[in-house]
Order: structure tokens, then sequence, then C-alpha cells
């Protein structure tokens, strides 16, 4: 299910300093929907090879507005996204923004998919489906876009009053928690809820039409446990940013390594594929996000077997900020390797699954580390 409104305004800016811009070159890869929107809207769409040899239908961006890029990921336009990287250094900012725009855009659904199976699967909308037969309110509903935004204006000022609900318990942990900074309460206070402003308007459709009611309560009451199990996914975008920039890093010191080796090719850019998979309207789907980073080079396999060791590194007692203070300033460049095992238990602890592998196609010398997220 999508938000009510379509409407995308595609923000290109003239500077890379504009505010809000993060200047990245990039091929943004649509889906059917995706190219049905930017046809229908008379945009010129081009053909691309990416970097994992298949061709699609997209356009190249260099400057863009974040919240286009979520927009367009929430709405389900997006199938990939592509960085033909040619330096790394100066872009580690806008790498680590970009993958957390991602990441968090596969939370905000995760948790919209969580809360809509609340929904369906709540008595009120049983007792609903056992009287209206032919209009039945299911993950496949949907609810003509106008009417439902003309509803959601009208009772906007009793909505908000549901959202603050949901937020107190949510609002009351941040307040306590003595290990964030007032600044850093804000931050955490705004996710919460940016989470429910992303959810399917047809989940307040719902509680509006049976507010006061047991369902109601109970509904509210799983919506706040949703949104807490949410809220603890928080830090994931962080760690997976952070790990991703520093492999990068890497892999671009072994790249300029390499061009003093006899055997160093054709391209020297390393590839960033982002492959975000298609939302399914139904009981138990899960968002999933696959990263493919390549390059062409030699030393494959010195490169896996130092991703196979830091996979396994005990990092029990330590935390991610420790180990990046005591970590000599010499070996920075691999980070990202001890990252993975960071990561790894970070989403353990979650119940995200995490996937990491490398590997090799000789045809064309190309070594690709994948990195996979299922929330």
């Amino acid at each position: 299910m999508v938000p009510c409104s379509t409407t995308i305004n595609i923000t290109m800016s003239t500077t890379a300093s504009s505010r809000g811009v993060l200047d990245i070159p990039m091929r943004l890869i649509f889906t059917e929907d995706g190219v049905h929107y930017f046809t229908s809207q008379n945009r010129k769409i081009s053909r691309f090879k990416l970097s994992d040899g298949v061709e699609e239908y997209g356009i190249h961006v260099v400057d863009f507005s974040p919240s286009t890029i979520q927009r367009m990921q929430l709405l389900g336009y997006l199938s990939k996204i592509e960085l033909p990287l040619a330096e790394v250094i100066s872009k580690r900012k806008g790498i680590i923004d970009l993958v957390k725009l991602l990441t968090y855009g596969m939370l905000y659904r995760q948790f919209d998919t969580n809360v809509m199976a609340a929904v369906v699967e709540s008595d009120m909308i049983k007792h609903w489906n056992r009287h209206n037969i032919k209009n039945p309110i299911d993950y496949k509903t949907k609810i003509n876009a106008s009417l439902l935004r003309d509803f959601l204006a009208k009772h906007k000022d009793g909505i908000q009053e549901m959202k603050n609900i949901i937020l107190e318990p949510v609002h009351e942990s941040i307040r306590l928690n003595e290990h964030l900074q007032d600044e850093e309460k804000k931050v955490h206070q705004f996710l919460a809820e940016k989470f429910l402003d992303t959810l399917n308007p047809l989940v307040f459709f719902v509680l509006t039409i049976h507010q006061g009611s047991t369902g109601y309560f109970q509904l509210i009451r799983q919506i706040q446990g949703q949104l807490a199990t949410a809220m603890e996914r928080s830090s994931i975008p962080e760690y997976l940013a952070l790990m991703m920039v520093e492999l990068l890093v890497s892999m671009s010191m072994d790249a300029l390594a390499a061009t003093y080796h006899p055997a160093f090719l054709r391209d020297d850019n390393i590839y960033v594929l982002c492959r975000l998979s298609k939302r399914r309207p139904e009981a138990g789907d899960r968002a999933k996000m696959h990263f493919m980073i390549s390059n062409k080079k030699h030393g494959f396999d010195e490169f896996r077997k130092k991703i196979n060791h830091r996979i396994s590194t005990n990092i029990t007692g330590k935390s991610l900020k420790d180990f990046y203070e005591n970590t000599p300033s010499g070996e920075q460049m691999n980070l990202g390797l001890y990252y993975l095992s960071y990561l790894s238990e970070a989403c353990r602890k979650v119940g995200i699954n995490f996937e990491s592998f490398v590997n090799r196609v000789e045809s064309i010398e190309q070594t690709t580390i994948h990195i996979v997220l299922t929330m």
C-alpha cells in the first residue's frame, strides 16, 4: 500500500552546497510503477547497463533532494540505485547520508507492514469484513486517495491526538534515557514521529471510525509495541552506513595500490548497487535491501580472508564507539571489515536478518561484496 498522495516534485540542485542536497552521481532505477509514473509525467527516462550486467530503465542524477529519493522509495517507485564512484573520500559524508536514508526508508516500510498486519488481523476488521463481503479491508485494499485525504483532513485534530497517545510511552522512554544528550533525545523523538507519519493513512481511517471501542484501544497498544520495536532498530542505519563507507575506503585504497600493479585493468570505478525488494501486499512480507560493492582488482582471495576473519571477530563487551576510538590511525581503512561484526550482532538483537559474502567473476575480473539486510 502507498500513501494517499503520489505527487512527486523532482528537485535538482544547481550547486552541490545547496541546503538539503546530496551531491553524489547516481542512477535511479525504477519499478514498473515508477516507469509508469515518470512516463505519464512526460519525463525522459534512459536505459542503463548496471554493474550487475542487467539493463534497466531509470534516470541519472548528480545533485538530489533526499526527501525526493525517500518519497519515491516509500511509494515503491525505486528498484535499484547505483553509484559509480571514481573517488570515495570526498563523497564520504554523502555516501553515509544516502545509506542511512535508504535504510530508514526500509525500516519505515517494515513498520508500516507490521502495523497493517495488526490492523487486518484485528477483531474490528474481521467484524467489518463479515458484514462487508464485497468491500473487505485487507492487505490489498486501496481507498480512493482524494476521499481518504479529505477524511483525514476533516479529522486532523483527532488523528494528532491518537498519534500523541501512541507516542507517549516512546517519548517517555526517550526522556528517561540517561545515555542520550538533549539534542539526541530530540532526534529520537523526531524519528518516532516520522515512523507514524509514514504509516498508511488507512490505519488512521480505521482508528478514527472505531475510536473509543475496545478494539481501538487494543490496536493502539499494538501500534505502541510495534513503534518501540522500530525504535530499537534505529541504530542499524548508522552502523550500516559506517561499515559501508569504510569498506569503500578500504577498496579504494586497494584500487590505488593496484594502479602500480601490471594486472590492474580498465575500470577504476568502485560501484555501489543497492537493490530494494518489491513490497508484496500479503501477510509476513519483509523489506529487503541488498548492497553490492564491486570493482575490478587483484587480490580477491586476500580480501575474502579479511572479511571472513572480521565477521567472526568476538566483540562481546565492546561498543562500536569504544572500538572506533581505540583503533590505531594506521588501521582506519580496515574499520569497515570490523563493522561487519558489529552490524551482524546489532541486527541479530533486533530481529533483522544480516548476510555478508564476497564473490568473484573471473571473466570480467570483478570482485563483489554483498551486504543483505532483511527487515
